[in-house]
């Protein structure tokens, strides 16, 4: 592996702090520049994770050309604009989930990725988590035979708040958006694209989705069940049933470090696999080790994925009654 990659960060924010924390524990990875358009953040976040640049201009860490990869990390509604200019600029970019609002949106930029020849990923850190990939083995592996139904949930309750970016429809607000992406990824990764799906929300008066409950059904006849929710709790747990038995993760599922296996002759296998940081570790190691071998998309979070993943949404928040500027 190349001795250091050095990580551009556009944005500032929570989610933003929480990568850097992960990139400060892998030791291939450099926490290089931060981009805020506040200056203090800039420096802030600068200061913390001994970043070499900070800049109070998106357009000038993408014109750094020190900076090996891009992770964008702003609000649902920028993703797009930002994500386009950094291939533009022909930098490699991670992109945090929902890479954009639309499918037609995702589309343009899988296109520019490849017009580009650079790397890009949809940061779903689920999709590199050694859960994920073990789940994968053991449904290869014939474990609990053929999935037949895929039940995931995660909502929270936070109050309605017009001035949230959860609630404001030009930030992309609303539960599918924020959390719902969660459900459906792993319902797709698993199942692939539905051959049809009814989705029944509650909506805003912002016009966005406090809740999304979605039935999918594929065409070898599987279905799944899938709930979010920015207005109640939910369990955070998820449930793959298969013709030989079934995997349960509990709260938290998106997360998880450990799951177990049920047969249907009621033997219980349990499995646990710690993270070594905050769990971001598992999505960075990912892209760099794309990076090291020349590959422009990750198999463990690829384009074609991403695609299927935003097409679901547009139909599941077409039927909500959601329209996205």
């Amino acid at each position: 592996m190349k001795n250091k990659y050095r990580w551009g960060i556009l944005g500032a924010g929570k989610i933003a702090d929480k990568f850097c924390t992960a990139l400060d524990y892998v030791e291939e990875a450099e926490v290089y520049a931060i981009a805020s358009r506040n200056m203090d953040n800039a420096k802030a976040y600068a200061a913390k994770y001994n970043a070499t640049k900070c800049y109070s201009n998106y357009r000038d860490l993408m014109a750094d050309e020190a900076v090996d990869i891009i992770y964008i990390a702003t609000s649902h509604a920028f993703h797009f604009e930002q994500a386009m200019a950094c291939l533009q600029h022909k930098k490699n970019v991670v992109c945090e989930k929902p890479m954009t609002l639309s499918y037609q949106q995702t589309l343009a930029l899988v296109n520019a990725a490849k017009e580009n020849a650079v790397f890009l990923m949809e940061a779903i850190w689920t999709s590199c988590m050694p859960f994920m990939e073990k789940i994968k083995s053991l449904i290869q592996l014939d474990v609990v035979g053929v999935p037949q139904y895929v039940a995931a949930d995660f909502g929270f309750f936070t109050p309605f708040n017009e001035e949230s970016r959860l609630f404001k429809k030009l930030l992309g607000g609303g539960s599918v958006m924020d959390v719902g992406i969660y459900p459906v990824f792993l319902a797709t990764a698993l199942l692939g694209e539905p051959s049809k799906l009814k989705t029944i929300a509650k909506l805003t008066k912002t016009g966005v989705d406090e809740y999304c409950n979605t039935v999918l059904q594929y065409p070898n006849g599987a279905t799944a069940h899938l709930i979010s929710s920015i207005s109640f709790n939910t369990a955070i747990e998820a449930e793959i049933s298969g013709t030989k038995g079934r995997i349960i993760i509990q709260n938290p599922w998106f997360k998880a470090t450990e799951f177990k296996v049920q047969l249907n002759d009621g033997t219980i296998e349990k499995y646990s696999m710690p993270h070594q940081s905050n769990g971001f570790e598992h999505e960075i190691r990912e892209v760099m080790y794309c990076l090291d071998n020349g590959l422009l998309e990750s198999s463990k979070m690829p384009h074609q994925l991403t695609l299927s993943i935003s097409k679901i949404m547009d139909e599941m928040l077409k039927q909500a009654g959601v329209q996205y500027e």
